[in-house]
């Protein structure tokens, strides 16, 4: 008995393989459409490798999976899967060889009208979409590999992953190259975009009419921006690194234009043109747009955002950026940049009902906390971690480096430094401060990634502190050993003089 029920259950496991290596009528191997055709809703059909030189439509709920790698060539004719039921899943193929024709939008993995789609663990290369999505929703999209190749024109590319009207869907662990948008959403509410790579392509992610979506541990690097959210509300932006984003006129880690109720906390945002620029967020009355705990460091412009722009910007660390704050839109004197009161809302997020109260001009402190600020020249009297003199930006070089790139041969010389000094020591210079942070921090806060409380390297201090000192003690030597040449050479002159009665020159 026990062997005949181990008997029943490895035929039971062994059904799907037998159905992936089922014949035609003619005793040829079936097609892979075939295959599906002959697949019974809710099925399991395996295909153990090969290559499929076909386009495919999976229009039953199954899960098509394949194992040792099998491969589906659509020739370069439209899209290579087109998936038109609910409930399906693919996982496990190489998908390639879509059409390039621009104006039909092909995709290596196309889903319409269809909901409750898996798309797990593809790679997707050699087609202008990756996975192109309209019309759905609770579709899981993760762990895919999408390369269009860098020899296609960034113009002509098309996205990794494009969602038209899809909500409640998960975008998790995806690795995408070379797309014109690595992720691209409109008019998609309530999807969470999380541990997503996209490098190589023009806009990272991209939002257009996207509501209600969350953004959580993502990797944006070299592409033209980052995180390019317009005309979308209710947005979670949260421990993400975006880095290395500068191509172009407009490199910018995060833009942000026309958003409501923006939440931004805990990312990393390194080495751009720009590590965020702010448009027009918040637009409107009674909405936020709250920046918290998040790394600047390193870009050419720390942010930049409109003089009057009504920002909540707290307890972020702007660490060696060319330029910290550039203020857009005209004349900053008098400006809403200078404001202070208000405070941070509780909570993890905005509140999407857009009740809370929004402060006149910019936040720079609340609580008696502002943000750290690695030009800070002021001092903390009492020990309590807070400047005891407000921040205000470093004038006038860096104000200059916009209109004069030539100051850039110059800076971080001594002549900066001594302009700057001078500034210091002689106010004659008069300027329009961008900000005024009422209570800098002294040290950045914790949990930023940043080496020993302020990013100081150890290692790196430890070699320049021997450094120096292996050079004074080599000088200090050098002058003792001159110094004492020096010596004996004048009492030798001295004493061949009174020997022969040479008068002293």
């Amino acid at each position: 008995m026990k062997l005949l029920l181990v008997l029943l259950l490895s035929g039971a496991a062994m059904l799907p393989l037998a159905r992936a290596a089922a014949q035609d009528g003619s005793g040829g191997a079936l097609s892979l459409q075939q295959r599906i055709d002959r697949a019974a809703p809710e099925d399991i059909v395996i295909v153990d490798g090969g290559v499929f030189r076909e386009s495919i439509v999976i229009n039953k709920s199954i899960s098509l999976i394949g194992r040792n790698s099998p491969v589906i060539d659509g020739g370069g004719q439209g899209d290579v899967v087109t998936i038109s039921a609910d409930d399906v899943v693919i996982s496990g193929f190489t998908i390639r060889g879509s059409s390039k024709n621009i104006s039909q939008e092909p995709a290596a993995i196309k889903v319409k009208d269809a909901k409750h789609v898996t798309i797990r663990s593809n790679r997707l290369e050699d087609a202008h979409f990756g996975i192109h999505i309209t019309e759905s929703s609770d579709d899981v999209i993760e762990n895919n590999v999408i390369d269009a190749g860098a020899g296609t024109p960034i113009e002509r590319r098309g996205h990794g992953i494009y969602l038209w009207r899809v909500s409640g869907s998960a975008l998790h662990g995806n690795t995408i190259r070379h797309a014109g948008d690595g992720i691209h959403l409109e008019f998609s509410e309530r999807n969470g975009i999380g541990s997503n790579t996209v490098t190589g392509s023009r806009y990272a992610l991209h939002f257009m009419y996207a509501n209600g979506n969350k953004m959580i541990g993502n990797t944006f690097r070299d592409n033209l921006a980052g995180a390019v959210l317009m005309y979308s509300n209710d947005l979670i932006l949260k421990d993400n690194e975006l880095s290395s984003n500068r191509r172009g006129a407009s490199g910018a880690g995060i833009l942000l234009k026309d958003n409501d109720n923006i939440w931004v906390e805990g990312n990393r945002i390194l080495r751009n043109k720009f590590g965020m620029t702010v448009d027009g967020a918040p637009q409107s009355a009674g909405a936020t747009a709250i920046f918290r705990r998040n790394l600047f460091a390193l870009n050419d412009t720390g942010i930049a955002v409109m003089s009057n722009a009504p920002i909540t910007f707290v307890e972020n660390a702007m660490i060696d950026n060319t330029v910290q704050v550039k203020a857009l839109g005209g004349d900053l004197a008098g400006s809403a940049l200078s404001g202070h009161g208000g405070a941070v809302p509780a909570g993890d997020a905005p509140s999407a009902s857009g009740d809370a109260q929004l402060p006149k001009g910019a936040v720079w402190s609340s609580a008696g906390r502002g943000n750290y600020w690695s030009d800070y020249r002021g001092f903390d009297a009492n020990g309590d971690g807070v400047g005891d003199q407000p921040y205000l930006p470093r004038p006038p070089f860096a104000g200059r480096l916009d209109n004069k790139d030539v100051l850039r041969f110059f800076q971080f010389t001594p002549a900066q430094q001594a302009i700057d000094a001078a500034t210091d020591m002689f106010p004659v210079y008069k300027y329009n401060a961008v900000i005024d942070d009422s209570h800098p921090l002294m040290e950045p806060p914790s949990g930023l990634g940043l080496s020993h409380d302020g990013g100081v390297n150890l290692r790196l201090l430890g070699v320049s502190v021997l450094l120096v000192a292996l050079a004074i003690f080599g000088a200090v030597r050098f002058a003792s050993v001159d110094a004492g040449r020096v010596l004996r050479r004048m009492l030798g002159v001295l004493g061949r003089r009174q020997r022969t009665g040479e008068a002293p020159a």
